[in-house]
């Protein structure tokens, strides 16, 4: 067996030029550890599905690759290259040596199917090396060279290698039809979130360059301020009135390296930020305690996962409005730092809004003033200047500029003006089928808007936004959804010269999206590895409740019967119960034993639209907080016909 893998290693050395390994091996490699838990607990199961949380996989991976850099096992002629290292980003590797002085790296990815040569540096000064590669191309070879640096940026050695990727998926498969492409500084172009499930990035002539495994919210991944993703898991939801969103989302670098889980027991929505004054996070969420839905926004600690304050939409307008469980529907918002505010798009009411989250009081509204008639926002709405168009249902409020001086306070602003009214009809709405990129100038102290600019783009139904470049003073439709009927085409991103509205850019796009970027890979952002001094997770989910009894009808002798066992799927992830269940199909989860009684609900929401009742996902049950033992699992489950019945599932838990 010894002789057969050093034949296959020699093999792929003469193929490569450099020792290939997969993320498959790593993974065995990282599992070999014997490394304390998370919560310094052992837990053990009959549960036939268990597995380590994601974050815990990726420390031990960087355990792994920190003790392969102790053992000076490879140089830059002999190095160590792994593909997709962290399970998740098909076409990322690290490229892994030791030199005997320090030095930077630099890559060049030789251009392929009409693409262009794509350069990067890795800028840290190291004799231990741990490269990240990102930009290279699916199916067939991509050709790589490496240079070493020196301090005076000379190049002093180099090399070059073959890594041979599979294809994409199915999905992802000839994608892309560009008809024009006005090319930008940045290389790549990603498109995020949307139905068909996919997360990527491709360059001028369509090649898929980078793309994501993980199960994601339709509304994707967001770019922080660290340049790393927040990725919310849409497995891993809590059901609530309507649609159950994410309440576990990973911090993770385009390798695909989890820094840690983030817990949020409301759940993630259309969006999030994070502060670059001092790294919290904003995040779209839902009020808890009422029946209302994608009404909020919360601020995070970085650091420890509270909430430190929330900003409910319920709170800051009257009731006018409040005519729906989603009346609101907050889907985009930029954060201020100067001014400690956020500039907020409101889909279901046609509303951009300006919040100081300290007094949490609306600034300026711009919309229709029509729409404020008579209400207790009337004075906070902004004067229009002649000739502004008026937005329906918009998404991606963006702003472009932020002018406050002592005599000038000024904020431009672009948003994707969908142009449909169907959640909140008005009189005033023109019944076009056609959506408009559009920017906007705020004079604050006069509170008073002007246009400055209307493009008029297919119609993109929902999701969508829209991309300034300033180098080249071009704008571009980022349309995610079309029901245009002029339109043979899923999605589409328009670019256009901001001053003459000429068209530059024009992409189709098989799958839809929640929003599109431009993208370069920041190589700095992921090259912290992991360490006990970043915590494997911040913020809370619900945790079960210790009681003193179980209900009296529960019968231990009443097993989960076949038929029903075959629609629950119960996973041991780490410390946390997890069970994939129809939504709010499971009310509560029991843990006992004879000491001990805990018991995880989740009928404090009822399920009030009938689309996301056929919704199937997964539910967790932390177990951090639970009394060390052995306890045996129940569940309350309501079938089809709302017949409430308790089983013994037949699993049980042992904490240690």
């Amino acid at each position: 067996m010894a002789s057969k893998k050093r034949l296959l290693s020699k093999l792929k050395r003469l193929l490569y030029n450099v020792n290939v390994q997969y993320t498959d091996w790593l993974k065995n490699e990282a599992l070999k550890l014997h490394e304390p838990y998370l919560d310094g607990r052992n837990y053990s199961s009959n549960i036939e599905h268990q597995l380590k949380l994601p974050v815990d996989i990726s420390r031990r991976k960087d355990t792994v690759i920190e003790n392969i850099l102790n053992k000076k096992y490879y140089t830059f002629d002999n190095a160590l290259f792994i593909i997709n290292p962290f399970g998740c980003s098909p076409l990322s590797g690290l490229f892994i040596f030791n030199t005997e002085k320090p030095c930077k790296v630099k890559y060049t990815i030789k251009g392929k199917r009409g693409s262009d040569n794509y350069t990067n540096c890795d800028e840290t000064w190291t004799n231990r090396h741990k490269v990240p590669v990102l930009g290279m191309y699916d199916g067939g070879i991509t050709h790589i060279t490496f240079y070493l640096i020196d301090k005076n940026n000379n190049e002093i050695q180099e090399t070059t290698i073959r890594i041979k990727l599979p294809r994409t998926g199915p999905v992802l498969r000839n994608a892309i039809s560009i008809k024009k492409y006005e090319k930008t500084p940045v290389p790549f172009l990603m498109a995020t979130g949307g139905y068909s499930g996919t997360n990527y990035a491709f360059d001028s002539n369509g090649n898929i360059r980078w793309y994501l495994t993980t199960p994601v919210h339709p509304y994707g991944v967001h770019v922080l301020s660290n340049r790393h993703l927040l990725v919310p898991d849409k497995r891993m939801r809590r059901p609530n009135y309507g649609n159950a969103h994410s309440v576990i989302a990973y911090e993770m670098d385009f390798l695909g390296r989890i820094y840690r889980n983030i817990y949020h027991q409301s759940g993630f929505h259309h969006w999030a930020v994070s502060r670059e004054d001092n790294g919290n996070l904003l995040i779209a969420t839902s009020s808890r305690y009422d029946t209302y839905m994608e009404n909020s926004v919360d601020e995070m600690d970085k650091d420890t996962g509270k909430i430190i304050r929330t900003i409910n939409a319920n709170n800051i307008f009257d009731s006018t409005y409040v005519t729906r469980y989603d009346w609101a529907h907050i889907n985009a918002f930029e954060y201020i730092p100067g001014e400690d505010a956020i500039i907020a798009s409101y889909r279901n009411i046609h509303t951009i809004a300006k919040i100081d989250l300290n007094t949490q009081e609306i600034i300026w509204l711009l919309a229709n003033p029509d729409f404020y008639k008579g209400t207790e926002q009337e004075a906070k709405v902004l004067a229009p200047a002649p000739g502004v168009k008026w937005f329906f249902q918009q998404h991606g409020v963006k702003i472009l500029e932020h002018i406050n001086t002592g005599n000038e306070k000024k904020i431009k602003i672009t948003l994707f003006d969908n142009h449909t009214a169907n959640r909140r009809p008005v009189n005033y709405f023109d019944d076009v089928k056609k959506s408009n990129i559009m920017v906007f100038t705020i004079n604050e102290k006069e509170m008073s808007v002007e246009m400055n600019q209307c493009i008029t783009v297919p119609l993109s139904i929902t999701r969508s936004n829209v991309e300034f470049d300033k180098t080249t003073n071009s704008i571009y439709a980022m349309c995610a959804n079309i029901k245009d009927e002029e339109v043979d085409s899923r999605a589409k991103i328009l670019g256009y010269n901001y001053n003459t509205g000429e068209c530059i850019t024009d992409i189709s796009l098989n799958n839809d999206f929640f929003v599109a970027k431009f993208l370069d890979f920041n190589l700095q952002s992921v090259q912290n590895t992991c360490n006990e001094d970043y915590p494997l997770y911040i913020g809370e989910l619900y945790m079960p409740v210790k009681e003193k009894e179980i209900p009296e009808d529960y019968n231990e002798e009443n097993y989960l019967p076949d038929e029903i066992k075959k629609k629950l799927n119960f996973t041991l992830t780490g410390n946390i119960l997890q069970i994939s269940c129809k939504d709010h199909s499971l009310p509560k989860i029991f843990l006992y034993n004879k000491d001990n009684i805990y018991v995880q609900y989740f009928n404090d929401t009822e399920q009030l639209t009938k689309i996301f009742k056929e919704h199937i996902y997964t539910i967790s049950v932390p177990l951090q907080g639970i009394d060390k033992g052995k306890y045996q699992a129940g569940i309350e489950y309501i079938d089809n016909d709302s017949n409430i019945c308790l089983y013994n599932t037949g699993y049980w838990i042992d904490i240690k």
